[in-house]
Formats: C-alpha cells, structure tokens, sequence
C-alpha cells in the first residue's frame, strides 16, 4: 500500500500537479484519502524524502524538492564506457522497454509536446556480476523510429543512437544528489535498504543536421561503493 501512494505522489510530482516547493497533503489528509494508516503514509512519505522527490519543514510540512546542484559534464560517455575503463565487462539487463507518452515533467525536460511519444527504457547496468546502475531513458521516438526493436541486453543505446541514426552526441547536463536507496533499489542493485546511492538526472544534447536537440532525459542510481565520480579541473 506505501508503494502505491509513493507512485500517486510521483504522478502528482510529474504531472505538476503539486509544484516545486508547494506543500503536499497533509499526513492526515492521506490516511483519509487514501483509507491508510499513519504507518503507511509515513514510509512512503520518508521513502520520497530519501529519493529526493521530497524534503521537510520542521512544523510546516512536506514539500517537493527542485532541481538539486547542477555541473557540466566535463567528459561524455556512456555507463559502458565507463565500466570498461575500470576493467570489468558492462552486462545490462532490460527491465523495460516501450513506447509511451511521457509525463508533463519529462516532457518539458526533451522540449516536446506530451502528445509526442517517446521510447523509454529502464536498465540495471552490471559490471561483470556487479549491479553498478540502474537508470532510466525517455527519448523522443520521432528521432529514433523503431529502436524498441533493438535487443539493449547487447546493444549500447548511445553507439545504436550515433550509428543507426546518425545523430552526434554532443554535450550532456546533469544533476547529481546523494540520496539513500529504497527497497526496490536496494534489491535491484544488491545493496542494503537505505544505504547511500548517488541519483543523476539530466539531458543529452545531440547535433541534427546543424540544429542542437535534446535526445535523451535520463535518471540514474549508481552504488557509492563501486562507483567514483571526479571532476578534472584546468587551469
């Protein structure tokens, strides 16, 4: 039942139904609403929190959070790139694949009208037998036409992105947030509920015929314990 009040949340968080830093029900409103304990309501409430969906106001309330610290991204490369790096063989396993019309979030996000459909694909990516990420795309499907076809157990999606379609990857903005993982994350990515994951979230820029277009929206969880982001600095 808490995960199905989470996902309600998130629905309203997507759709903009409740705004950036706008308060959500009440805990009393939800136990009404939603025919729920106080236990339930709470967990999903502090599952949000953790995730980075909400934050608290001691004797205000729950509110949902914004945009977290932005950076440029100084190098662009893919999860398996950078897997390989560290000498470990990238294994991604689909969780799902489909198009779908995407929420009013994600589509501000890819600059698309939500009538647009969008291909969207979750993946947990290992390195050799060790869950290192899970993440989330949502691409606009008119770019990228009968790419559910394609088998992403096998495939990198940005080298089937560069060269099925011809479309350069040119720059990518991300945010990054250390949150802590849910039950769900926690089994997908073999870890302890609640142990610390860093959450990115962002957009790939692509070049097209001259013109800059968002390809790609994406989320991803990496595990802090296997995983090391750095920034490289020049003077």
């Amino acid at each position: 039942m808490y995960y199905q009040l989470k996902n309600i949340i998130i629905d309203m968080i997507e759709n903009e139904e409740i705004g950036v830093d706008e308060c959500i029900p009440s805990e009393p409103k939800l136990m009404q609403t939603y025919n729920l304990s106080r236990t339930t309501v709470r967990k999903a409430i502090d599952e949000l929190v953790n995730e980075g969906y909400l934050y608290k106001k001691q004797g205000k309330g729950t509110f949902v959070k914004g945009r977290g610290f932005e950076q440029g991204l100084i190098k662009l490369s893919g999860c398996s790139e950078d897997i390989r790096r560290y000498g470990l063989e990238p294994k991604p396993f689909v969780l799902k694949a489909t198009i779908e019309k995407p929420s009013k979030r994600v589509a501000k996000m890819l600059e698309i009208d939500q009538e647009q459909e969008t291909f969207y694909m979750e993946r947990v990516i290992y390195g050799d037998e060790i869950p290192i990420n899970k993440n989330k795309s949502h691409i606009p499907y008119h770019l990228v036409p009968g790419i559910e076809k394609v088998d992403f157990n096998k495939e990198s999606l940005y080298k089937v992105i560069e060269k099925d379609y011809g479309i350069v990857i040119t720059r990518a903005i991300r945010t990054v947030e250390a949150i802590l993982a849910n039950e769900e994350i926690a089994l997908q990515l073999k870890i302890k509920e609640g142990a610390p994951v860093m959450l990115f979230k962002g957009q790939v820029y692509a070049d097209m015929k001259g013109k800059e277009v968002i390809i790609e929206y994406f989320e991803a969880i990496y595990r802090s314990d296997q995983f090391q982001f750095y920034i490289e600095q020049h003077r």
